[in-house]
C-alpha cells in the first residue's frame, strides 16, 4: 500500500507540478531541434518535383561553388 502512495505522489509531481514550474521558469527557452534547422536549411534537390525547389538548389549548389556559403 506504501508503494502505491509513493508511485501516486512521484506520478503527481512529475504530471502537475513540474510542467507548471518549467512553463512558468524564466531560465527555459524554447529551442529548435535539428529537424527544424534543417527544414529552414533545405534547398531542395535535383530530383524534386517542383520548379521552385529545383530552381532553389541550383541556386545555394551556384553560391557553393563561388564560395558564398550560406
Amino acid at each position: 500500500m506504501l508503494l502505491v502512495i509513493l508511485f501516486g505522489i512521484i506520478t503527481a509531481i512529475f504530471v502537475v507540478v513540474a510542467p507548471f514550474v518549467l512553463k512558468n521558469s524564466k531560465k527555459v527557452s524554447p529551442t529548435k531541434n535539428i529537424f527544424e534547422n534543417f527544414i529552414e536549411n533545405d534547398h531542395g534537390y535535383p530530383w524534386s518535383w517542383e520548379a521552385k525547389r529545383i530552381n532553389s538548389y541550383k541556386k545555394a549548389l551556384a553560391q557553393r561553388k563561388d564560395g558564398k556559403e550560406k
